[in-house]
């Protein structure tokens, strides 16, 4: 028999419903399904049901599939579960407290413990020609009363001078950082590392001169009018919007600094020594427990998303105690000492389920996520970002040549929990976002504030077991060794009083911490990598403050090699559709069933179209339409130029399958297969069943009925019924006022928001039905039943083409 694959698209807990209707349609008719790819929110639905089947004996039955939907259906508000009103006031609270922890609290305390060391280094550095010879208060007594006014003047101009070269030199080798980088690729990473520290030096010492000598005889209403437009005007042009964030942070260390420099009071506590020696410090105790709080910070959010989804949609033996099952304190950490290097096998029946246990399981699971900051190949052309199959026959690259084996032996598919591959394959917000990171806006605000839901993965796992005990308790020293220059030189101030103590523990401090920047700059991904590399591998691993700086300055692994640290987040930053994995496969019969959000016709039209480009650049595919049509006119005249209640809810095209000559540099052709795309449809736009019809006439094969309370009276939908679904917490909410304030801040169908997925079982149920609707007008079952579909012969496939039982 042919083989066959099911794609289900991103988009949210409105992808997960519509294709939990295209599912139950197909379950109904018992369709032969080989594979089932799932990027996102399609994954929610994909990933239950093969959690479901696997508790379930390993078999599709229609009793536990109508459990499994009501499921679905009762638990549609995953974030927010506002039907059981005791936890919907527990989910607010908590969505709420989480975002100021993650992006108020976490990171004030991480960007504050650096502006006293750093205030004591600019003022011993440059402080007095910051100053340019102006007396502080607290230094009048050391003025010089028998100075002339000519020494004074003398004096002024040098240290005008000084501070000229001091202001001068920071711009200009910043500059010369910023246009050398083109002509040096090998050193990207090192010429935008200095471009930044050398704008920042910049800002570090202007801003103090400029915030004390000309901001402080204005008063306090025009001071604003100055710094409120210039912090505005970093975040009001693309160019600048970059490192907008860290302008704000140098603003803030610029007040600081101010306090140090000038001796300036702080609020109403005086300036002393003694009370800055204090905040050293304080600073010391935070820096030392900052790599434990930013780390939990970096990875809050993808083990708050995967919790709450396991929670809601998994059984409950995969679900565990409080829906916990596999999350522990080291999903908050990349890598915790292991004193047994065995890994033992647990046998378990009710432990979560991991990619490895769905080996036997059919349809084969594919969750698809993007791999960042990866390029396989030096040249520039090549994007930095790429899909990441993740399945229980392996983990891999999409683009991977047949003679690499990147990950293999080491990221296996048991080290992946399902629970893990959903919520990774939902990352729709992180620091990297693949595809779609060349229009973030924003991007280093993410990373300051900690916004990000993306999983960061170690790609050889078993290496870091391996590891002597020694080596991997090696790293907490280092993070001790790091911060205790700062608070063993204020013993020595406080019982000696010298200046130079704090001198000596001060530079020790950003010494080392200079060294840790230089090590996560050094390059990874070579095939033979190098003992230096291979100890930054490790650092990046092991160190927090490492792995955050490779992150923050988004330092590229160039080489086959993948890096020591997978940055992993949505793949619909690649690919939205997830079929890409199944053309790879050279399936006979693939249905796309596309649940995402698009504004128009021709963004259904876009979204396919892009994902048949890289198809077409990737795996030598060719598409026509079914009557050898060209792909782009056929879909435009037969899909999407439609009007209104005669618009399809289904497109299908021709794909052939090419091979490279072994012997030459044209290709050949070693296939052919037909995709079925399904798309929602509004009820008055799309086409409409000639006579209503039930649910027990649809569910007449089986002889069952769903209550008509819950899902509808039958699967065809009517605009009064869609268009009264408003809003999103509660049921309460919908209805028809204020239809044109909910369109503008939550969508309608069949393009409701999904961004914050709160979503009801009417929503759901809505939804749902579409789906089945979709599925019965697609004829999606005859489809993958037909007769003239043939098996792909694999004696004419060349090397280079994937085995179809790997992926």
């Amino acid at each position: 028999m042919a083989k066959a694959g099911l794609a289900f698209s991103g988009g949210g807990v409105r992808s997960a419903a519509f294709c939990s209707g295209v599912l139950r349609r197909l379950l109904q008719r018992e369709t032969n399904l080989d594979y089932l790819s799932c990027v996102s929110g399609g994954g929610y639905t994909g990933s239950a049901y093969m959690d479901w089947k696997y508790r379930h004996g390993k078999q599709d039955s229609k009793d536990w599939h109508f459990k499994f939907f009501d499921h679905l259906r009762e638990r549609s508000g995953i974030f927010c579960d506002w039907q059981r009103p005791i936890h919907g006031v527990f989910d607010c609270t908590v969505l709420f407290c989480l975002p100021v922890f993650v992006t108020l609290i976490v990171p004030f305390i991480l960007w504050s413990a650096y502006a006293c060391p750093l205030a004591f280094a600019v003022d011993y550095l440059a402080g007095d020609i910051i100053r340019g010879g102006i007396i502080t208060h607290c230094d009048s007594s050391a003025l010089l009363v028998n100075e002339t006014v000519s020494e004074c003047e003398e004096r002024r101009e040098r240290k005008a001078i000084e501070r000229f070269l001091l202001f001068g030199a920071p711009l200009v080798l910043a500059f010369a950082s910023y246009f050398i980088a083109p002509m040096l690729p090998g050193l990207k990473n090192a010429s935008s590392f200095l471009t930044t520290s050398f704008g920042v030096i910049f800002g570090l010492v202007f801003l103090p001169w400029f915030f004390h000598d000309v901001l402080e005889f204005i008063p306090d209403w025009m001071r604003v009018l100055i710094i409120l437009p210039t912090v505005v005007l970093w975040f009001s042009f693309p160019v600048m919007r970059k490192n907008a964030t860290l302008v704000v942070i140098v603003y803030f260390y610029a007040y600081v600094i101010v306090y140090r420099v000038y001796k300036k009071s702080f609020s109403f506590y005086p300036y002393t020594d003694h009370f800055f020696a204090q905040q050293l410090w304080a600073s010391g105790l935070l820096l030392w427990i900052s790599p434990l709080i930013g780390t939990i910070q970096q990875r809050l959010g993808h083990v708050y998303n995967r919790w709450r989804l396991q929670k809601a949609l998994f059984t409950p033996t995969s679900r565990g105690l409080c829906g916990c099952a596999g999350i522990s304190f080291r999903n908050f950490f990349l890598s915790c000492p292991y004193f047994d290097h065995k890994q033992r096998v647990n046998l378990d029946p009710e432990r979560p389920l991991t990619l490895e246990d769905l080996e036997n399981v059919k349809p084969i699971f594919i969750s698809n996520a993007a791999v960042n900051r990866w390029r396989r190949t030096t040249s520039s052309t090549e994007p930095d970002y790429e899909a990441l199959i993740m399945s229980p026959q392996g983990i891999e690259r999409l683009d991977r040549p047949a003679h690499e084996r990147e990950l293999e032996g080491k990221l296996m598919p048991e080290d992946i929990y399902l629970s893990d591959a959903m919520a990774t394959s939902a990352a729709a917000v992180d620091h990297h976002m693949g595809a779609l990171e060349g229009e973030e806006m924003f991007k280093d605000l993410k990373v300051t504030l900690g916004i990000a839901m993306g999983n960061s993965v170690v790609s050889d796992p078993r290496h870091v077991r391996k590891l002597n005990i020694c080596l991997q308790i090696l790293p907490y020293f280092i993070e001790i060794f790091r911060v205790s220059p700062l608070l063993i030189s204020y013993v020595f101030y406080h019982n000696f009083g010298s200046d130079d103590y704090l001198t000596f523990g001060v530079f020790c401090f950003f010494l080392l911490l200079l060294l840790l920047t230089v090590i996560a700059l050094i390059p990874t991904g070579s095939a033979n990598p190098s003992r230096v590399e291979r100890m930054a591998r490790y650092f990046a691993v092991h160190i927090p403050y490492i792995s955050y700086v490779r992150k923050t300055i988004g330092i590229l692994n160039l080489g086959s090699s993948p890096p020591p640290v997978l940055r992993l987040s949505d793949g619909g930053h690649v690919e939205n559709l997830g079929i890409l994995p199944l053309l790879r496969l050279r399936l006979k019969r693939i249905i796309s069933v596309y649940g995402g959000c698009a504004a128009s016709e021709q963004a259904f039209c876009n979204t396919l179209m892009n994902a048949l480009e890289m198809a077409r650049k990737k795996l030598r595919c060719s598409f026509t339409g079914m009557d050898g049509r060209d792909i782009n006119e056929d879909i435009r005249i037969n899909f999407v130029e439609r009007s209104s209640g005669n618009q399809p809810r289904s497109y299908r095209f021709k794909v052939q399958y090419f091979d490279k000559d072994p012997e030459g540099d044209g290709d050949h052709m070693v296939g052919e297969a037909e995709v079925l795309f399904i798309a929602p449809r509004h009820p008055n736009k799309g086409i409409k069943m000639t006579q209503p019809m039930t649910w027990k006439e649809a569910l007449s094969d089986i002889n069952e009925n769903l209550d008509e309370g819950h899902w509808g009276t039958g699967p065809e939908l009517h605009a009064k019924e869609v268009d009264r679904l408003t809003f999103c917490c509660c049921e309460s909410c919908h209805g028809d006022a204020c239809r044109g304030f909910s369109e503008g801040i939550c969508g309608a169908f069949p393009q409701h928001s999904t961004s914050n997925q709160f979503y009801t079982p009417a929503m759901f149920a809505a939804y749902h039905r579409e789906g089945y609707r979709a599925c019965l007008e697609a004829k999606a079952p005859e489809f993958l039943s037909e007769q003239s579909a043939q098996v792909l012969n694999v004696d004419h496939i060349r090397v280079e083409n994937v085995d179809e039982t790997k992926i």
